[in-house]
């Protein structure tokens, strides 16, 4: 190379030098090299190949013409491909190689030829050291031109100094990157930190699962949810000015159970946080950062951050992974809290159900828990069907039952006697003796949601006040159940109240179930054998439900009061039970009902037939009151 095209190259270069340093991408510096080579060697179209490391190839990467930029025709093409002799020489030589005529040089590739309409070119080598970097590719479109040494020569030392440049300039963009990478890390990181210490802060100070939602939420500027694992929202935090349609849906039902959805939790089971989504077919059109909130080895539920606005950054996933951590601890901190409140409150309810003698003691810990001894309550007794203790309940279990379904009430549970009892305060404002009886069908709901329910009875007393009248709602519920355990059928009725079975509760409780069953079928068991016979069943439990009032019944059933005669003086006639009058025969058809009410078989629409005398418990309750 003679000194003058050195010097004509070095000059040419460096009027490139002063921009070199702002470039943002190889390829703004491949323009600017090749747009300078050109105006240099006096070409038309120069285009720029640069080695690609793992497969041993030169990919092209910028193509500029008098016409404009090629770039995207470029990147599609080749060079150092098995048919490419020229790159073969201009590798081999490192020296820059002149095709006279490209139609007839074999060492072109035809397709290249046609393609680009090139007549005559020079391949020059970038040349760093001992490698070739890349290529630069030299000529005039669809004309034939005769490139001279002097050409060649210039042409390679300005490929060197290029060569050089763009070195740099990868470096010098890697190392930004790094340091761009470093300082998103660092943000982060800071972010995270700042996450973590406000969410760390509201836990120290027990603040609610919502409160810690909203937090986050408004740190990092993007919907949250926290899911159980049958895809109930346990708690919800949207930031300033985010619809309520932000809410993240991603485990709902309908979503959760989605055949996609699953698989792509699946894909990241025992990750501590993982990204998910979009999902378009499942109408998941948003990314999500899920993280499970583990109680040791309990995944209590899942952590879901939904991307609003902003796309996630790698800090949102750590903030995320952190703040489940921070939930877990919230949320095993309210369950111990909780525990101990079970705990304390399933103490005093043994205590005031027969566990401790002393008065004073028990009246001290009411008062530490703010428990009034002479509130009006009712004792619901859960117990197994085969009176089996094993087959009872936790009372943590019945506590839980109480808070979901009926949160507004005020229940100690423990547990008592191969049972659980649960003392259900009668709440403020609500009439002491229609409670039971309002209730039913709650408690009924509640001994449901218990499993098994199948194997599961409950009794519930009267209402009643202060500790000894508590002891005989508790006796009372017990005498309830054992009914239903002697007379109620394997999928027959599990829950009654003392008030269903009155008196009866007590009888039944005690005696033999075989033999009183068999007396209530021979009693009045062929009432139900025919279906003609309905109206006379029905017509008993009228009649005992108005107290023997003839006339009640006819009206309750519409009915002439003659008609009311003529039923009952047929039940005699079948039965022997003169009802209208003997109180022994009274007393046979009641207990004979109440088998029929435990096992089911009443007609609809009614219930048990009422205790012939004033209940004891009133007694008890208005003495209290007054």
């Amino acid at each position: 190379m003679t000194d003058t095209c050195t010097s004509r190259a070095f000059t040419a270069f460096s009027e490139l030098t002063p921009a070199i340093g702002d470039v943002t991408t190889v390829e703004d510096l491949l323009h600017m090299v090749a747009e300078r080579i050109s105006a240099l060697i006096g070409v038309e179209r120069c285009s720029v190949f640069l080695r690609d490391e793992h497969e041993d190839v030169f990919r092209g990467y910028v193509s500029r013409s008098k016409w404009g930029v090629n770039d995207e025709e470029i990147r599609n093409c080749l060079a150092g491909i098995p048919a490419d002799g020229v790159t073969r020489d201009t590798l081999r030589t490192r020296r820059p190689v002149i095709v006279e005529n490209a139609r007839t040089d074999s060492r072109m590739v035809r397709e290249t030829v046609r393609r680009w309409k090139v007549r005559s070119m020079i391949s020059v080598p970038m040349v760093l050291g001992e490698e070739v970097i890349g290529l630069i590719l030299l000529d005039d479109v669809d004309r034939r031109r005769s490139f001279s040494e002097d050409d060649a020569d210039l042409a390679q030392g300005f490929a060197e100094l290029a060569a050089m440049a763009v070195r740099q300039t990868q470096v010098r963009l890697e190392l930004s990157s790094k340091l761009e990478v470093a300082g998103r890390q660092l943000h982060a990181l800071r972010r995270a930190t700042a996450v973590d210490e406000q969410l760390t802060d509201l836990v120290l100070e027990g603040r609610s699962l919502d409160d810690l939602l909203r937090t986050l939420a408004q740190l990092l500027g993007k919907p949250c949810a926290v899911f159980r694992p049958s895809g109930v929202r346990a708690a919800t935090g949207l930031p300033e000015g985010a619809s309520e349609s932000a809410v993240p849906r991603l485990l709902e039902p309908g979503f959760g159970d989605d055949p996609d959805v699953r698989e792509a939790l699946a894909e990241h089971e025992g990750s501590r946080a993982c990204v998910v989504g979009p999902l378009p077919r499942t109408g998941i059109l948003h990314r999500h950062i899920v993280a499970p909130v583990m109680l040791g080895e309990e995944t209590w539920g899942r952590l879901v951050v939904m991307e609003h606005k902003a796309r996630f950054t790698g800090g949102d996933v750590v903030a995320v992974r952190r703040a489940a951590t921070l939930i877990a601890l919230q949320v095993g901190a309210e369950r111990k809290a909780v525990e101990a409140d079970w705990n304390a409150g399933s103490s005093l309810a043994a205590e005031l159900l027969g566990g401790c003698s002393d008065t004073g003691i028990v009246k001290r810990r009411a008062d530490r828990l703010g428990v009034s001894l002479e509130a009006p309550r009712a004792v619901m007794l859960i117990g197994s069907r085969s009176g089996i203790e094993e087959d009872t309940p936790d009372f943590r279990a019945v506590a839980a039952a109480f808070r979901r379904k009926a949160a507004e009430l005020t229940v100690h549970v423990t547990a008592v006697n191969g049972a659980v009892a649960a003392l259900v305060e009668v709440p403020q404002g609500a009439p002491p003796e229609s409670f039971v009886a309002e209730s039913k069908e709650l408690f009924e709901s509640i001994r449901a949601s218990l499993h098994p329910a199948r194997q599961l009875v409950a009794g519930v007393s009267g209402v009643y006040y202060d500790r000894d009248g508590y002891r005989t709602a508790h006796r009372e519920a017990r005498q309830v159940v054992e009914c239903i355990r002697r007379f109620s059928p394997v999928g027959g009725p599990a829950l009654f109240t003392a008030g269903d079975l009155g008196v009866g509760s007590l009888l039944l409780s005690s005696s033999d179930g075989e033999a009183v069953a068999s007396f209530a079928e021979e009693t009045v068991g062929q009432l139900l054998s025919e279906q003609s016979k309905a109206d006379l069943l029905t017509t008993l439990c009228s009649f005992f439900e108005h107290m023997g009032s003839i006339r009640g019944s006819a009206a309750a059933l519409d009915v002439h009061e003659n008609t009311i005669r003529y039923r009952l003086s047929r039940i005699e006639e079948l039965t022997g039970l003169a009802v209208m009058h003997d109180p022994d025969a009274q007393l046979r058809a009641r207990l004979s009902l109440f088998v029929l009410l435990l096992q089911g078989r009443l007609p609809n629409g009614f219930s048990a037939p009422p205790a012939p005398v004033s209940r004891p418990r009133l007694e008890v309750v208005d003495a209290a009151v007054s």
